[in-house]
């Protein structure tokens, strides 16, 4: 089969996926906006570059302008391709930014599969979730109506739809749910894996081992969209009760998918203002965006891995804890029930609750039995019904039709 697999991003999503369906003989060729020096082996990449629009934009909202670009780029790399005689039997790409607009302009007879990771609403960016927001601001709908009409336009023109839960399948209207598969797009469950000799060096002083009192944290972004003021609010509490918890987080200080900080330093630096006095920064190690196999070894020697979300998508990097039998602790929403049963592969909190999630890692910290049998549950859910296999094998089946 010859699969094109096109993300803005790439691999983003397609990461795992697109060297499992190479490995399996399918011909793999994938479309993205950056270029690399390398790509997964077995894969033929093609970057495609676009300019940013001015700021006297033709159109009424900039990112749709930007939408627009995208897909031309994405439809000439298409026709280049065809016109080259290299036909696709199925195109599967992520439809947010526009990408797959004019694709079936090109692709008339082949099989399109849509991943409209989700339909964006006041709620799963947290509003009436988040008990510190306020109101909606002014204009958010707006851009909220914007950024689905992408997903609207894919979900159209499109032979299938796949999302990777059933919370971000949900949240489209109800009268296309039935539309979608639900197909995770897999986790390596071979190389995310327990490892009781990890040694995991955070500073020449500091090695930290598997037992050893560790709490992580981790995001692509720290922000209010995964639940970063929560988590750091619940710390005081925390190191007051345990004097010798060692707290790792990763991630970037910077803007993600949720509202900016007006504080220069961000929302870390807006947090570690507010919290003032009340932390021993020496045992709150800020590691800022560290590489994928340093993450792992993050995974592998926590005693408490904390992941904290509106109900938007699902991360990896619960997964891939789980995966490297950390117990973990989420915050209780109808995306994170699907993954953790409460006491059984992992603990759920209330989002807005700091003192709560203190008292969940303080279990995990002084109870050694509980956190190796809610890790161990946890490693066997994701073998069960994420593994890369499995859903690889979903996916073919799924391109295939």
């Amino acid at each position: 089969m010859r699969v094109l697999l096109i993300h803005q991003n790439f691999p983003g999503q397609f990461r795992h996926l697109a060297g499992a369906l190479a490995d399996r003989g399918h011909d793999v060729v994938a479309l993205g906006r950056r270029a690399y020096e390398t790509t997964p082996e077995g894969i033929t990449y093609g970057a495609y570059a676009i300019e940013e629009p001015e700021l006297a934009s033709t159109y009424s909202d900039r990112s749709l302008e930007l939408a627009l670009r995208r897909a031309s780029k994405v439809r000439a790399a298409s026709l280049q391709l065809r016109d080259s005689g290299w036909i696709a039997d199925a195109v599967l790409f992520h439809s947010s930014w526009g990408e797959g607009l004019y694709l079936r302009d090109i692709w008339a007879d082949q099989r399109l599969v849509a991943y409209p990771e989700l339909y964006a609403t006041p709620w799963v960016m947290g509003y009436g979730f988040d008990s510190t927001l306020g109101d909606v601001p002014e204009g958010l709908c707006i851009t909220i109506r914007n950024s689905n009409l992408l997903a609207l336009a894919a979900i159209a023109d499109s032979d299938a739809l796949v999302a990777p839960t059933r919370s971000q399948r949900d949240s489209f209207p109800e009268h296309l749910q039935q539309r979608f598969q639900i197909i995770h797009e897999g986790i390596d469950t071979d190389s995310l894996a327990p490892y009781p000799n990890r040694c995991l060096v955070v500073n020449p002083t500091l090695v930290l081992r598997p037992g050893d009192p560790v709490v992580s944290y981790c995001s692509r972004h720290l922000e209010p969209l995964r639940g970063f003021h929560i988590f750091m609010r619940s710390l005081p509490l925390l190191q007051r009760h345990h004097p010798t918890v060692q707290v790792l987080i990763a991630g970037a200080n910077g803007t993600g998918y949720g509202a900016s900080s007006t504080h220069p330093g961000g929302h870390l630096g807006a947090l570690l203002e507010e919290l003032e006095g009340q932390l021993d920064l020496e045992r709150i190690h800020i590691l800022g965006r560290i590489s994928h196999q340093h993450l792992r070894g993050i995974f592998q020697a926590s005693a408490a891995h904390v992941y904290l979300t509106y109900p938007y998508t699902l991360s990896w990097s619960l997964l891939e804890a789980m995966s490297c039998g950390a117990a973990v602790i989420g915050s209780r929403c109808a995306l994170l029930e699907e993954v953790i049963s409460h006491g059984e592969n992992g603990l759920l909190v209330d989002f807005n609750c700091p003192e709560q999630l203190s008292e969940a890692m303080l279990q995990l910290l002084e109870d050694p039995s509980l956190r190796h049998s809610l890790g161990a549950a946890g490693r066997r859910t994701v073998e069960r019904y994420y593994s890369l296999e499995a859903c690889t094998s979903a996916y073919e089946a799924l391109l295939l039709g």
